[in-house]
């Protein structure tokens, strides 16, 4: 019989992708191999890297069946997942959802702001996050993991794309953590602490392409506590690994949580013409744009798309 494997996109994990990977390999239904392919980014902090969690990064050839999570592009799936083996998708990105259609009620293709929160609502589907015999039938990690990540993706739940969905799964989750009080700006801090380490890397690693008008672009993100004086000193760092990726256009994006708006980067005219006409920012006559509100990268390339 083949084996169940969960497993996100190849480029990298985030917080979301890895949360959703481990979790998903508790629910006892059927419990699949745990696969994380491409190297951890920097929303996955040094804290949460050195939690013992159970995962292989490498797939040795065998007959499997996938289920994927937080990711729904084909081309950025692992190497070792074929479309005809796909079982199950779950994802809060949109775009691709004709492709998995004949998955049926299979495909959860959702409009929540972190994917951990469908992963939640599947474990709850099994009745089983309950307190039995006073064993948890979902582990402190897993809980912790997707209690981060829902944080994360809706940046403290000041984000556009946060659903009531993910303040209910963050409230219940929260029953199940093992995590201090002062945790959320706890890993804030940590994050942009790995950030400012090695600045380049926490670029890189969260970079994604995109079509804008016929162009290729490369689009970093990387969200901070503060993102003001990151984007003061580190302008021509972010460049030239945006350019690394050899790009007809780039440009650059951070949420700054504690100033509740976004910092956008680039030096492409077309591009600064595109996000004024689709969002309030000003330039103010320079090459980094200002946002009145808070805005995520995928927000942003689903009103540009």
């Amino acid at each position: 019989m083949s084996k169940l494997v969960v497993t996100t996109g190849k480029r990298y994990a985030d917080i979301d992708g890895l949360a959703c990977v481990v979790a998903y390999a508790e629910i006892p239904v059927e419990r699949p191999l745990a696969v994380i392919d491409g190297p951890l980014n920097n929303s996955v902090t040094n804290i949460i890297r050195s939690w013992k969690m159970n995962y292989l990064i490498k797939l040795e050839p065998s007959d499997y069946r996938f289920v994927i999570v937080d990711v729904s592009e084909e081309k950025e799936f692992p190497l070792f997942v074929t479309k005809d083996r796909v079982v199950e998708i779950y994802d809060h990105h949109f775009g691709f959802e004709k492709d998995w259609s004949y998955l049926g009620d299979k495909c959860k293709i959702e409009p929540v702001g972190a994917c951990a929160t469908l992963i939640w609502e599947a474990f709850k589907k099994t009745k089983l996050p309950l307190i039995t015999d006073n064993q948890l039938l979902i582990t402190p990690l897993s809980a912790n993991l997707l209690f981060t990540a829902i944080v994360s993706n809706t940046l403290n739940f000041q984000a556009s794309v946060t659903a009531d969905r993910d303040k209910k799964a963050f409230e219940e989750l929260k029953t199940f953590t093992c995590l201090p009080d002062n945790w959320i700006a706890q890993y804030y801090q940590d994050q942009e602490v790995s950030v400012y380490t090695d600045p380049a890397s926490a670029v890189a690693n969260d970079t994604k392409f995109q079509i804008i008008k016929g162009m290729k672009c490369a689009v970093g993100q990387v969200e901070l506590w503060n993102s003001k004086d990151f984007l003061k000193d580190h302008q021509n760092t972010i460049e030239i690994v945006l350019r690394e990726f050899n790009p007809e256009c780039w440009f650059f994006i951070s949420p700054s949580i504690t100033e509740a708006r976004t910092y956008i980067f680039t030096r492409n005219e077309s591009i600064k013409d595109l996000l004024r006409s689709v969002m309030e920012i000003d330039f103010f006559g320079t090459d980094v744009g200002v946002t009145k509100k808070l805005w995520l990268r995928k927000e942003i390339l689903k009103l540009i798309q």
